[in-house]
């Protein structure tokens, strides 16, 4: 049967129109974050976390993390291909060994990727303390106080931590890579006291066995590291220590108490 003008004229616009419409509707390319993890003597390192971020203060605070990933037997990392083109920040860290460098920080300058520009990324990680310290939550485990023996000369710790009212037993501590120090009261917050104090912190560069002391009193081996912001514990004369035993993650600080006595408080990574 032979259509009319008109009527064949419509399906030709219909055609066209979606035509028209289909080429408009175009996919958006997504790509892959992939790479090497390589230590300073150029040798693939095996399970090191790769954490990715969007933004530089993301990548600073640690918050909005938008992948994790590790490192496989050969020191590779692949993501899925499900991230769009742009400008991402990159954290690589194992024990105490990342790709954070202070000076860099300082500067405002972070590992960066550019998708799809990036798309085998090499990162080397070494030593430094701030993979023991950066955007990990330490939380407070113990509390020791110093006491002479009756008859006996020698310091030792006693703790006192059955006697600590519960209000402080979940107090914490927050390091970033951009060197802040967060001091936190946690839910239990005390009476007349901040939930949160900010300060700042510096870090030993290189962490590792040369420098170390022993902590007072103690067989402890420990690496001091500054910090500011605490206006309490500055008051007291505190000094705050990183364990050298990587396997006992554990910070002391040591100051002086109200009694006249000095003061342990230990503090133990959660994450």
């Amino acid at each position: 049967m032979r259509l009319p003008p008109l009527i064949k004229g419509l399906g030709l616009l219909s055609i066209l129109l979606l035509t028209t419409l289909t080429s408009c509707r175009k996919e958006t390319d997504l790509y892959a974050f992939e790479g090497n993890v390589y230590n300073t003597n150029n040798e693939p390192v095996v399970s090191a976390k790769v954490q990715v971020f969007k933004s530089p203060d993301d990548w600073l605070t640690g918050h909005n993390v938008l992948l994790t990933m590790k490192s496989d037997m050969v020191g590779h990392f692949e993501s899925a291909k499900a991230y769009e083109a742009g400008e991402y920040y990159i954290f690589v860290e194992k024990y105490d060994t990342s790709n954070w460098d202070i000076r860099d920080v300082e500067k405002g300058i972070y590992p960066k990727v550019i998708l799809p520009k990036d798309g085998g990324i090499r990162q080397v990680i070494e030593p430094n303390t701030i993979a023991l310290l950066a955007n990990t939550k330490w939380k407070i485990i113990n509390v020791l106080e110093e006491y002479t023996m009756s008859g006996q000369t020698a310091i030792q710790w006693r703790s006192n931590w059955s006697n600590i009212v519960s209000c402080k037993k979940d107090n914490t501590l927050e390091f970033g890579k951009d060197l802040s120090l967060k001091i936190g009261e946690g839910p239990a917050v005390c009476v007349n006291t901040q939930e949160t104090i900010s300060g700042s912190f510096v870090p030993p560069l290189i962490f590792s066995s040369i420098g170390c002391e022993k902590l007072a009193n103690t067989s402890q081996k420990v690496k001091q590291f500054e910090f500011s912001g605490w206006d309490y514990m500055e008051r007291r004369n505190a000094k705050m220590y990183l364990a050298c035993d990587l396997s006992i993650g554990q910070i002391y600080i040591y100051f002086n108490g109200e009694n006249g006595k000095v003061l342990l408080h230990v503090y133990s990574r959660t994450n």
